[in-house]
């Protein structure tokens, strides 16, 4: 019965590998971009 619940089907498994990898891509890339400006700010002065 359990076993029945947790199946999530054979198409979802590539979907939810594909949505945590583009979710840490985009995490990445905000933390790229706060460094750059951070960077940005203190060579101007």
């Amino acid at each position: 019965m359990i076993s029945q619940l947790l199946y999530i089907g054979p198409g979802l498994g590539i979907g939810s590998v594909i949505l945590v990898f583009l979710i840490g891509a985009i995490v990445l890339f905000s933390l790229g971009y706060i460094v750059y400006l951070k960077a940005k700010r203190f060579l101007k002065k």
